[in-house]
């Protein structure tokens, strides 16, 4: 009886044996399967995260695109603004410098002129400029030849001259300028009319206002149309017509500049016939006054 108890302790002893290590062996498997869960999670985790990364590399780059896409259509368009306005710009200009070009007639042929100085210790002439010297008080200085036919333009632009009493203007030809004279000295008030610095014009009688002043460095003319009835005598200041003129001028008439400020000058630029006139009329504030006549305001 002992025997057979230690025989049957024994097999239970060797049963709980087997049943642990089976115990120990399913222990084992089912770490070996949390351990692989665990790993393919992580590697699951890996994945998405570097899935994630990408997607957000390619957002970030489609972002990048759009926003260098928005800025090159911003760039072109402020350079599709700037071209535009620059048209504009041009396009005035031009529109500008054609009426320039339409106002100032072809000149038919130029006149080889000769200035009458009273006095070369008042006055001097260096190629086509008249300078007023520091001696005496004043020079008017006409311009041979003498007009009797044509279209004549006469003109050119004035500096260092502040004050407002530089006059420029017509001549009967028979008029004489003396030495340190104005042009209406010795009764030539009667045979000239002139256009003040500030714009006034005068012959006899009352100034006339209705012409643009005349800035240092801006072209005035004149211009003389000695083949109509009656002639007229036009004035125009940096290229535009001015709306007081002049007719029945004299057959036969000379160009001549007043200066009165010292070392100031007076440049010719043109001095020729003119195939045609640039005298328009229809103008605003447009005034017709005759030589000859008393003017009244």
């Amino acid at each position: 009886m002992q025997l057979v108890s230690v025989i049957e302790k024994s097999n239970e002893q060797k049963e709980s044996q087997q049943s642990n290590e089976q115990l120990n062996k399913e222990n084992n498997e089912l770490k070996t399967k949390v351990q692989l869960l665990v790993i393919e999670k992580e590697k699951e985790k890996q994945e998405n995260i570097k899935a994630l990364s990408e997607k957000d590399k390619t957002i970030a780059l489609k972002e990048q695109e759009k926003q260098k896409a928005q800025s090159e259509r911003d760039q072109e368009k402020r350079r599709a603004d700037t071209e535009h306005a620059e048209v504009i710009r041009l396009t005035a200009e031009i529109t500008r410098l054609n009426k320039s070009l339409l106002s100032v007639p072809s000149s038919l042929s130029t006149i080889t002129y000769q200035s009458i100085i009273p006095d070369p210790d008042h006055t001097i002439q260096q190629d086509n400029k008249i300078i007023r010297t520091n001696k005496g008080s004043r020079s008017t200085v006409a311009f041979n030849p003498a007009i009797t036919s044509g279209i004549v333009r006469f003109g050119g632009f004035l500096e260092k001259h502040p004050d407002n009493r530089f006059r420029f203007g017509i001549a009967d030809s028979s008029a004489v300028f003396g030495s340190d004279e104005g042009p209406w000295e010795g009764g030539n008030y009667k045979k000239t009319v002139s256009y003040y610095k500030d714009g006034d014009l005068t012959h006899i009688g009352d100034f006339i206002k209705g012409n643009s002043p005349i800035e240092e460095n801006k072209t005035v003319a004149m211009e003389v149309n000695m083949n109509i009835r009656p002639r007229t005598l036009t004035f125009f200041y940096d290229n535009q017509e001015q709306p007081v003129s002049v007719t029945d001028i004299p057959s036969s008439i000379r160009f001549f500049i007043y200066l009165l400020d010292n070392n100031s000058s007076f440049t010719v630029t043109q001095f020729s016939n003119v195939q045609h006139s640039s005298a328009k009329g229809g103008i605003k504030g447009q005034r017709i006054v005759e030589w000859g006549k008393e003017w009244k305001k």
